[in-house]
């Protein structure tokens, strides 16, 4: 699911996603995207919403709106030239399509461990919506998640603001958006990426969650809580906790973790982290590493030969 297979119909959806409405008539997408229009509305994620009243005549060379109309006699929708002739104009050129934006969000985070669901009506109309909480490497507390759209309108740009100030994150807040080149939000709580960016392959519209983690890693140390601890790393302070540690290997571990963990950049490889302390060769894992103290679980994480500070 999620994997269009044609990197056109991902350029398509984008370009849809930033028109004023969300919609694009046929008569465009069918000249110039037609392989692109049929592989996103065989994907259920592009609807026929409508249907143009007028299109374009050429009669006389001038480029006019002119209306249609459905003739029973010709059996096909047209309009009648200046000079009296009929002149068809194909269904497919007079429909107006739009994104099925739920489906279309549903499956944009299919990949991600889903920690609760967002509402089911978008928090701005049309331009922002609320995809619920997520699951992501290297982070304790769930990481909410929003969707926003044509972010170059100001309007929209001020709405999505004005929703950031009335509804603050409990740790750190995702803004998927397809807007590409979008600016910054003046917040360090909410990280702004691009669609584009963050996709698990370029002919498909679902986010990788590996990616997701990695571009949270770059926000500012400033918006995490440090980890407070003794000068010789031999206490750490977790909240109103603390933890004691009397090993020097203990505490080399926790001087390189803490450390990173403060820095914004928390993950490190084990393999590495035992190098460095000399931990030696039998010593393979953490849990061996810590050997005589459980304290250590309390607030370090260890998963496919990675390991990090989470609480």
């Amino acid at each position: 699911m999620g994997r269009i297979a044609h990197k056109g119909a991902v350029d398509l959806l984008l370009k849809i996603l930033e028109t004023r409405s969300a919609r694009m008539a046929g008569s465009i997408m069918t000249g110039s995207y037609g392989e692109a229009t049929h592989m996103l509305m065989g994907s259920g994620i592009l609807l026929n919403v409508g249907r143009a009243e007028t299109v374009a005549s050429m009669d006389d060379f001038e480029d006019e709106p002119t209306r249609v109309d459905w003739s029973a006699e010709q059996g096909s929708f047209g309009y009648h030239a200046s000079d009296g002739r009929w002149v068809a104009v194909p269904a497919e050129e007079l429909a107006i399509y739009g994104v099925a934006m739920t489906k279309f969000l549903n499956q944009l985070l299919v990949s991600c461990e889903h920690l609760s669901e967002g509402g089911k009506d978008p928090l701005v109309p049309n331009v922002v919506w609320d995809l619920g909480t997520v699951r992501l490497h290297g982070r304790g507390k769930p990481v909410s998640v929003w969707f926003a759209r044509k972010l170059s309108d100001a309007r929209h740009r001020s709405a999505l603001e004005a929703m950031v100030a009335r509804r603050p994150p409990a740790d750190l807040r995702i803004v998927i958006t397809s807007t590409a080149d979008c600016l910054d939000l003046d917040t360090v709580s909410h990280v702004l990426v691009s669609m584009r960016d963050v996709l698990e392959a370029p002919d498909g519209i679902v986010v990788d969650p590996a990616i997701l983690a990695k571009r949270l890693m770059l926000v500012p140390s400033s918006l995490l809580k440090p980890v407070k601890h003794s000068p010789d790393y031999g206490t750490i302070y977790i909240g109103d906790a603390k933890f004691e540690f009397t090993g020097l290997q203990h505490r080399a571990i926790l001087k390189i973790l803490v450390d990173a963990y403060n820095s914004g950049d928390p993950v490190w490889l084990t393999a590495d982290v035992l190098v460095e302390v000399k931990a030696g060769d039998k010593v393979t894992n953490l849990g061996r590493a810590f050997s005589g103290n459980k304290h250590w679980r309390r607030f370090i994480k260890e998963k496919a030969g990675q390991c990090w500070i989470e609480f």
